[in-house]
This record gives C-alpha cells, structure tokens and sequence, in this order.
C-alpha cells in the first residue's frame, strides 16, 4: 500500500511527487528533464525537492483532455 505525500510537508522528494502524481519515479524524471512540470526548488547533493503546494498547484492547472494525458477521441 502507498502512502500519499503530507501536504503540509516542508519539501516532497522526486518519490513523493511520483506517489502523489500516481506514477513512476522515472516519468517525474522524464517530466523534469523535458520541462513539463516545475523545475525543483531544491537540490542538495542528487536529490531534487520540490514544494509540496508548488507540485499541487501544478497538477491541478494541468490540461487532462484525456486519459494519460493523450487528446479525448472526438464523437460523432
């Protein structure tokens, strides 16, 4: 069972981002590195860290037209 990522966290690691998006901790990587999501506030050493509200605020103002992030098929 996962646990989801404290809001009220001071800061969210790449692997609470990954829990709280619901994915890997290789497509937060890959969002990264393609500039599709916030660059981190935070990097000590190779840990990336990001703030928790920055991430949801984030998350919440992404455009979702279909699942997986793919165009909703049009109907007829």
């Amino acid at each position: 069972m996962t646990v989801a990522p404290d809001p009220a966290a001071e800061w969210w690691t790449t692997s609470e981002v990954a829990a709280y998006l619901g994915v890997q901790v290789a497509t937060v990587t890959n969002y990264r590195k393609r500039d599709q999501m916030p660059q981190p506030d935070l990097t000590v050493g190779r840990t990336h860290m990001w703030k928790p509200s920055r991430v949801i605020a984030w998350h919440e103002g992404r455009p979702r037209p279909g699942v997986g992030g793919r165009p909703a098929s049009q109907s007829d």
